[in-house]
């Protein structure tokens, strides 16, 4: 039955936007399907032969649009990186299997409709109409901005190499204007449509989350198993006591303070979600939330230097905050963008900063550090990317360089370190495959959010490429990236005594400059007008600055990956 589910919805959806048709509404599908296949040589240690395996995503993306003032969009991942073939080792005997299970990438098993909060399948539903001075948007809708290194959309088939899997999506209330065309309306002057737009809005990121934050912690016995009182057996004042973990008087059986610590927990503490209280929605200290302002200048086709060219300048900043965790932090992202006579120059650059109590992950955080409060951190995270080159339709040649700030200690006071958007790839082996599985192994299921899930980290990069499209349809892609750290921590980066940073136990032997190189190269056609082809292939060496020998990764650095899809696109 749940088979039949979204076929049906989808086909009410489609009656309906046929009923309505009379009234002037325009119904629109795009959408696709594609299947990749990856084949990796020496990816892990210990590796019996060539492993491979192929993944697939059926993307449905619905829209109903009213005379272009009231419009809706829904975007429905059907089949979302799904393993081809898997069965999730359900079946004793394979060999007579024949109905696959739902298991994505990661190895979980999702079912078709019900999916779970990590892959819905309605991913994104919001609308959007007109106001007599701007537009809105409301609903669950992705967030694209610039390049794609801070919040990136994930739609399509827009990277060189590699497929996007993520996707920025956010619960958003935005009101987007044009104020010069508003301040010349009121004047009475004739609009121009000046393209300067300004947007304000607001996300709601958690309401109610599993992780309650303290900040302090509790035990109700010291270290010879005495309970801990207010004062101790000489009558002096215990330094181990603490009132805000004294709530019960154990002789009256009410709620009080009796001079007995009766609270036990850690500076965090998980709730079961079958737990939540009914007044759930009414604490807003937990919540999570941000507000969104941007202005960008979208000039394309104007006039310029004798001729026309594209040239866009935005800027985007966020201020987001939980009063539970004590967080405040504020996002700042810059992007440009110039186009004229084939001359190509674009940019983004992003910094987070501010502060958190809210990361309080395995190995994030010392006691000894901070004895006030172990779980304060001062955020200053850089990122950006910068290209050049020249951009001709039958050819290009662009030079690339990129930065994600490390951090060498995620559990001291500051927190310096994250990764560039996932779904902005860089390559296909180093940061997609390595990188990606060294963060993953090494901090554990346990801190998900410091893993890399293939963005780049902690590094300085250099990726020139260049595209040739001999015939109609056909591209031809070669590129090379190379590599160098940035705060080497000493466990998924080794660190030397000449790297400037606090090392607790450099690397004993010489260590090389780089993270590693790789070399990448794609074929991609497009024909029958919707069926688009792509071969790629990549051969990485990564050098002893990554312990791979101690994350069951191939110790000798040599890795090679070649990758193949096939997408019908609607």
């Amino acid at each position: 039955m749940s088979f039949l589910l979204p076929a049906l919805a989808l086909s009410g959806l489609l009656s309906g936007a046929a009923q309505a048709a009379e009234d002037d509404y325009d119904f629109e599908l795009e959408g696709y399907y594609r299947l990749r296949g990856y084949r990796f040589r020496d990816l892990v240690d210990e590796q019996d032969g060539v492993g491979n395996f192929m993944s697939m995503r059926l993307r449905v993306q619905p829209q109903l649009n009213f005379q272009d003032r009231a419009k809706f969009f829904m975007m429905m991942d059907l089949l979302d990186d799904v393993v081809a073939g898997d069965n999730m080792s359900l079946l004793p005997a394979s060999v007579f299997a024949q109905d696959p299970s739902f298991t994505r990438m990661e190895g979980q098993n999702q079912d078709f409709f019900q999916r779970s909060t990590a892959a819905p399948m309605v991913k994104r539903a919001w609308m959007e109409f007109k106001l007599p001075v701007g537009t809105m948007r409301v609903g669950r809708q992705e967030s694209n901005w610039g390049m794609g290194i801070l919040s990136n959309a994930g739609n399509g088939f827009d990277d060189s190499f590699g497929e996007n899997h993520y996707g920025s999506t956010f619960d958003r209330v935005i009101f987007a204007t044009n104020p010069v065309s508003i301040a010349q309306t009121i004047a009475g002057k004739r609009v121009t449509n000046f393209p300067l737009f300004m947007a304000v809005g607001v996300d709601r990121l958690v309401e109610d989350p599993l992780e309650t934050y303290y900040g302090y912690q509790c035990a109700t016995k010291d270290s010879v198993g005495d309970y801990i009182g207010q004062t101790l057996p000489d009558g002096s004042i215990n330094p181990e006591y603490d009132k805000r973990c004294d709530t019960f008087d154990n002789l009256a059986q009410t709620p009080g303070t009796d001079g007995y610590h009766d609270l036990d927990h850690d500076y965090t503490e998980p709730r079961d979600p079958i737990n939540r209280t009914d007044d759930w929605w009414v604490d807003s200290k937990d919540d999570a939330w941000e507000m969104v302002y941007l202005a960008i200048f979208k000039g394309e086709d104007r006039p310029m230097f004798g001729s026309t060219g594209d040239f866009t300048l935005g800027a985007y900043a966020i201020d987001r905050r939980q009063i539970e965790s004590d967080s405040r932090v504020q996002i700042y992202d810059a992007y440009t963008k110039f186009l004229w006579k084939g001359i190509y120059l674009e940019g983004e650059v992003l910094n987070i900063r501010g502060k958190s109590s809210g990361l309080a992950l395995p190995g994030t955080y010392d006691p000894a550090s901070k004895l006030d409060n172990p779980l304060a951190k001062d955020v200053n995270i850089w990122g950006w990317v910068a290209r050049g080159g020249y951009i001709k339709p039958a050819y290009q040649g662009i030079f690339e360089a990129g930065f994600s700030s490390g951090d060498a200690n995620v559990a001291d006071g500051e927190l310096t370190g994250r990764s560039l958007h996932p779904d902005y790839n860089v390559g296909l082996l180093l940061y997609e495959e390595v990188l990606a599985r060294v963060t993953s192994r090494t901090w554990g299921s346990g801190a998900t959010p410091l893993w890399s899930q293939g963005g780049v980290w902690n590094s300085l990069y250099v990726f020139p490429n260049a595209s040739i499209r001999p015939t109609e349809g056909l591209e031809l892609t070669g590129a090379y990236l190379l590599a160098w750290p940035h705060e080497p921590d000493g466990s998924r980066i080794r660190c030397g005594k000449d790297d400037g940073v606090s090392c607790e136990q450099p690397y004993d032997g010489e260590l090389a400059k780089e993270i590693g190189w790789e070399a990448d190269f794609a074929a991609k056609y497009k024909f029958a007008k919707h069926m688009l082809f792509s071969a790629e292939v990549g051969y990485a060496q990564v050098s002893n600055r990554v312990p791979l020998e101690n994350l069951g990764l191939n110790p000798n650095g040599k890795f090679f990956t070649s990758q193949y899809r096939i997408a019908y696109e609607f």
